[in-house]
């Protein structure tokens, strides 16, 4: 396997791919010392069957005229590996009418396992490996095809055995992440086989069970059994690269956010669901509030704002300059305050949330209190003390009556066993029921 490549770094998502026979990193250019060569080997054209037969052989003789390991062998070692994929390519082609190489085929969407598949351009330069068979896309000679939902990539040849339903369609029928930390079942609940493939899994026991199913069974395809660790299930060494993520369940009830290895179709769906708020954490997990300080912040700020909202949405000034929804890319954060996303989590541990909307209190708090008219004259006064200071419910040193939301101080509402406007709507309702 490859070294780990971080492709998320807000969400900690590591990627390992299977290994590629050949460099990334090597130059794509023509040596100027092939120059004269371009025609021989079928470069920068829609070659022929007959055409790239003739490239691969005079491929082959460069080969063997060129000194070891100078950069001229390289490219072309490399080159004629293209060729060859080419080559295959174009007898597939020759074979399947509904190939993408025939263009009168029109083939450039296809519609399996809920993936909303797109043929990809052949001159698009990726590094991307094929989800069903493992194997290297090579963009520039391969037809392949990509989800436009969830990622999901493969080849052409492999689009009639995709299994894997897409992430977005699980996402979407589910609703929800899997809670359970880990809910394994076993080897033996799966029958000894892949979760997705269903393709035999070794017993990987210390007593040798592995070695004596494949000296018992020697015609099968025998892989690793690797767990996924969101899902509890195990999967073979194609269904499984090795990649790593933050697991929901482990955040919510432990704040543990160190990666762990799932499978690629954990992947695809934490991936999808990141910036989802679908993470309840009042049900799932509220003492999670009281012992990270971060969260209890986060959740305080976002009442703060929602108490702000009110004033926003009826002011004709901040209407027009949208003060409210041009500094907020999440309006989740002011519609339900109890739900979060996994990536508004991750942020809370860094601290980058909690500044975010600290910002965004400041933002408004000076609309409210310094710049705007409007909003100024909506403040309240404490009935209590009958101070003229004006008050807002967001202020930290303030209280709001859950009834009828008249705002006072705190240390003046500890004072009094009622709410004063209660008892007089109380008062005045009691008197209009007597006349009546």
């Amino acid at each position: 396997m490859s070294e780990p490549i971080n492709i998320n770094n807000n969400i900690h998502v590591i990627d390992t791919s299977p290994l590629s026979t050949i460099s990334e990193n090597e130059s794509d250019f023509l040596p100027v010392n092939l120059a004269s060569e371009e025609l021989k080997l079928a470069l920068n054209k829609e070659a022929t069957e007959e055409e790239l037969i003739k490239a691969i052989s005079r491929c082959k003789s460069l080969i063997l005229e060129c000194d070891q390991c100078s950069e001229e062998r390289k490219w072309i070692v490399r080159h004629l590996i293209e060729l060859r994929l080419r080559l295959q390519e174009c007898r597939d082609a020759m074979e399947d009418p509904l190939h993408p190489r025939n263009y009168s085929s029109g083939v450039s969407k296809r519609f399996i396992k809920g993936h909303h598949f797109n043929l990809q351009p052949l001159l698009r330069h990726t590094s991307t490996y094929c989800d069903h068979c493992t194997g290297k896309i090579w963009s520039v000679v391969q037809a392949w095809y990509q989800c436009e939902d969830c990622d999901y990539s493969c080849h052409h040849k492999c689009l009639a055995s995709v299994i894997r339903e897409c992430a977005h369609v699980i996402a979407s029928e589910k609703g929800r992440y899997e809670y359970e930390i880990c809910p394994e079942l076993g080897l033996s609940a799966q029958k000894y086989l892949c979760a997705e493939c269903k393709s035999p899994l070794p017993v990987t026991a210390p007593c040798g069970l592995s070695y004596l199913a494949r000296l018992l069974f020697p015609d099968r395809d025998w892989s690793e059994a690797r767990r996924c660790d969101y899902s509890g299930l195990y999967y073979c060494t194609a269904c499984h690269w090795g990649s790593s993520a933050i697991i929901p369940a482990r955040v919510i009830h432990n704040w543990d956010l160190d990666p762990q290895p799932v499978s690629q179709a954990a992947l695809q769906l934490l991936k999808i669901t990141a910036r989802r708020p679908i993470i309840n954490i009042n049900q799932l997990n509220p003492s999670l509030f009281v012992h990270v300080l971060k969260l209890n912040l986060v959740r305080r700020l976002r009442n703060d704002l929602f108490a702000m909202k009110k004033y926003l949405m009826a002011c004709r000034k901040a209407n027009e300059e949208k003060t409210l929804w041009k500094h907020l890319d999440t309006p989740y954060m002011l519609d339900n305050l109890d739900m979060y996303s996994l990536q508004d989590l991750v942020d809370t541990h860094s601290g980058e949330l909690p500044f975010k909307l600290q910002t965004l209190v400041d933002i408004f708090v000076k609309h409210i209190k310094i710049d705007c008219e409007i909003c100024k004259g909506r403040g309240h006064i404490c009935e209590i003390c009958s101070n003229d200071e004006v008050l807002f419910p967001f202020d930290n040193s303030c209280q709001s009556c859950s009834k009828c939301f008249s705002v006072f101080h705190k240390h003046c509402f500890k004072r009094k066993p009622h709410c004063l406007k209660c008892a007089r709507l109380k008062k005045r309702e009691e008197e209009q029921s007597n006349v009546i």
